[in-house]
């Protein structure tokens, strides 16, 4: 009899839809993904009424073949892998808001940092160097980052030395390439920037800050979600933005220990993959412990769309660079505010 009742009242509340299917969220290790990761450890988005699942996946081809399979509703992700999927799913595709992107900090965002034994003391030097295959730079390709370097060597007048460009999606695998000595630089937003300059350890190489990448714009991480999860599922959507929202303002008022107390583990799980669940070296762990208490926390700016002038800048790179298979315009994947 109590097994016949159970069975009604999941019926019933199906019917009723009174049972959530969670929205299926992915994250990347950047900062554009603290806000939602926050969001879900406070509560926030389920106090707004929506259930959100936090999908883990390690890397950026994982997380962009997720989404075009149909796994995920929503994507945090920088605005160069938001235009390719835009490309490979016409009218699929939806920008709900920005995720983050720098303002006014206390510390720059971007850095370029290179091995103080290379030799190289300014921009023109490094492209003359990757030219003649001399060096090698720890950098993404179809990226973000790609973008700001290309852009920050030509308002330079150099060219981009696209052929020495050999990161991997994992920035912090390209951190350890660049922490070990095994290539001459790389390029890294926050908190890889103060991980890198602070992470200290017996016999590390010296490391330079050559460019922090003055004037050059740097686009925001953005939120995507598939057009028909946003039109079959609006009132959910829309809660997610207002708890979003909620997030953000309440990390921007919240004391610095009060962050690192709760976020240690946040950090370690996004930034810091495979750690968590280690029986770590006391010494290990402490020197990871100090490095991350160093990261500057920046202030996060409420979302919001996404900017037409830096959407239309990344826009026209990627499509030099031969990075989309077809055009895409602003109007056709900007979500409009409810």
């Amino acid at each position: 009899m109590l097994k016949k009742v159970l069975v009604i009242a999941v019926f019933l509340s199906l019917a009723l839809g009174t049972i959530a299917t969670p929205l299926r969220i992915s994250l990347p290790p950047l900062m554009g993904a603290v806000p939602v990761a926050l969001g879900v450890s406070w509560g926030l988005f389920q106090e707004e009424g929506v259930e959100v699942e936090l999908v883990p996946l390690a890397r950026r081809r994982d997380r962009m073949a997720a989404f075009q399979a149909g796994q995920l509703d929503g994507l945090v992700t920088d605005l160069t892998s938001a235009l390719m999927l835009a490309a490979m799913l016409p009218g699929e595709v939806v920008f709900l808001s920005t995720a983050y992107y720098p303002v006014e900090q206390t510390r720059p965002h971007l850095a370029l940092i290179t091995q103080v034994y290379s030799g190289i003391e300014d921009l023109s030097q490094l492209s003359a160097r990757a030219a003649e295959s001399r060096l090698k730079l720890a950098l993404p390709r179809q990226s973000d980052l790609e973008f700001a370097l290309d852009t920050l060597l030509l308002s330079q007048g150099l060219i981009p030395p696209t052929q020495a460009y050999i990161g991997q999606d994992s920035l912090l695998v390209n951190a350890s390439w660049v922490l070990m000595g095994m290539v001459e630089g790389g390029v890294f937003p926050q908190p890889y920037v103060d991980y890198l300059l602070h992470y200290d350890y017996e016999g590390k190489p010296e490391l330079v800050v050559l460019s922090w990448f003055p004037g050059v714009p740097y686009p925001p991480t953005v939120i995507v979600f598939r057009r028909s999860v946003l039109e079959e599922r609006a009132v959910e959507v829309a809660e997610f933005r207002q708890a979003l929202e909620l997030s953000v303002q309440r990390i921007n008022s919240a004391g610095r220990q009060e962050l690192i107390d709760i976020g240690w583990q946040l950090a370690v799980e996004l930034f810091f993959p495979g750690l968590l669940g280690q029986e770590l070296e006391p010494e290990f762990q402490a020197r990871l412990e100090a490095a991350i208490t160093a990261v500057a926390i920046p202030t996060f700016p409420l979302p919001g769309p996404v900017p037409q002038d830096i959407f239309q800048q990344v826009l026209s790179w990627a499509e030099g660079k031969g990075y989309l298979v077809r055009e895409v315009s602003y109007q056709e994947v900007m979500a409009s505010r409810p």
